[in-house]
């Protein structure tokens, strides 16, 4: 059962990285990659006899990978899909996503911390921060009203102490920043700490008359979770709520609060702190970077100090495979390169992965890029990715797209 629905999804899906046959690909690349990269979601492993799958969560592996195989994918998909799809109920994370990136220019402000936070409040952001520490490998979770913290999880610590760590973190550690909107309803369940009572396959299968007073009902799907929020029977907010995802899940408030008490993260801060997300400066000396983990390291290292990578086995690689690796290169002007370049080759086999680019960046710069990119490329694909782009949320990137769509098929798209 388990094995077909994930076949079954994956017909659907695109993957992340892959398919690589076993004779072009050096595994403890791949798995370090994902590992640096914190991505959950399962690799499929294609053999003569069958297909077989291993589950990822957080960047690990949840046991080891089969040795007899002849194609690998992984594809990303979002930690609770996979808690279900493999039964790892011990492993249940919060249910926190949205579509609604938010875009904070950080060149704009010298990626100074206490700018960045003041950025926040200026656009009175209410949704949510994900921060990804690239060397201690944890997610921080920042629930933020009006721009201000009002929930933060990070480690195995909360709210003030946990935001304290957080912010000497990420002036010291190379981390990925992402920040998305959320209702102000969705934001006060999440405040609450909700317990999980409950999963479900199919929603046929969700007892509703089982809870009183308020409850939360998420739809868990491999890209997406969505939500219901319910008094009894009665539904009080929907927000990208799936009536066919494969899982749902129950939450009830532990301790709903009428009103949230901000945390002052700018109280906490030096006026100097920077982040530490590398910036290019063509007037400084040559940085090297691992390949793995995008940490600094330094031109004689073999192995990498934080990461553990052999960057002997990079050099091995196959150029483009060099490429696509490259796309999570820390530098915007090297990702601009990168992409430009995968366009000039018509490198089809990076469609998957500017596909996910599309769908998760949020600085306006790369995204054009790309439409420039799959404007000079041949594959049917490409056209499809072009489309997407013409829908986005950001106008200068619909333009941009469809300009290209009307050049190539003559009419305006938009």
């Amino acid at each position: 059962m388990q094995k077909l629905m994930l076949a079954n999804y994956s017909l659907k899906l695109r993957p992340m990285y892959g398919p690589f046959h076993r004779n072009m690909l050096n595994t403890s690349w791949l798995t370090e990659s994902i590992k640096n990269l914190q991505k959950s979601g399962y690799f499929m492993f294609q053999k003569v006899d069958g297909i077989d799958f291993v589950p990822v969560l957080n960047g690990k592996p949840e046991r080891d990978l089969p040795e007899d195989f002849e194609l690998i994918s992984f594809f990303s998909t979002l930690e609770n899909f996979i808690v279900y799809a493999f039964g790892l109920h011990d492993k249940h994370y919060p249910p926190i996503y949205s579509d609604k990136p938010v875009w904070i220019n950080l060149e704009s402000i010298n990626f100074n911390i206490r700018e960045f936070f003041s950025k926040l409040l200026d656009f009175e952001i209410t949704g949510y921060m994900i921060v990804e520490n690239r060397i201690r490998l944890i997610k921080a979770h920042v629930l933020l009203q009006k721009g201000m913290p009002v929930w933060v999880s990070y480690a195995d610590k909360k709210q003030e102490e946990a935001l304290k760590e957080l912010l000497q973190d990420i002036s010291q550690h190379v981390s990925n920043i992402k920040v998305y909107e959320l209702s102000e309803e969705l934001l006060f369940f999440l405040a609450s700490e909700p317990k999980l009572a409950g999963f479900y396959e199919g929603l046929d299968a969700v007892p509703f008359k089982s809870f009183q007073g308020q409850f939360l009902l998420v739809s868990v799907s491999p890209e997406r979770y969505g939500y219901n929020a319910y008094m009894g029977e009665e539904r009080l907010y929907s927000e990208g709520f799936e009536e066919d995802a494969h899982f749902y899940e129950v939450y009830i408030p532990a301790n709903l609060p009428n009103t949230l008490e901000p945390i002052n993260a700018l109280s906490m801060l030096e006026g100097g702190q920077r982040l530490r997300i590398v910036k290019y400066d063509p007037d400084q000396p040559i940085l090297y970077f691992c390949p793995a983990c995008w940490s600094v390291i330094s031109k004689d290292d073999k192995i990498c100090p934080n990461c553990g990578y052999d960057l002997t086995e990079f050099h091995e690689l196959p150029y483009e495979y060099k490429l696509i690796m490259a796309l999570e290169h820390p530098v915007k002007d090297m990702k601009k390169n990168v992409i430009y370049t995968i366009g000039r080759k018509d490198l089809e086999m990076a469609l998957p992965h500017l596909e996910v680019m599309i769908n998760k960046e949020t600085d306006p710069i790369i995204l054009m890029e790309i439409a420039d990119a799959l404007n000079k490329m041949s594959s049917p694909e490409a056209l499809r990715l072009l489309r997407l782009l013409a829908q986005h949320r950001y106008p200068v990137v619909r333009s941009r797209a469809n300009i290209y769509l009307y050049r190539r098929l003559g009419t305006n798209e938009d």
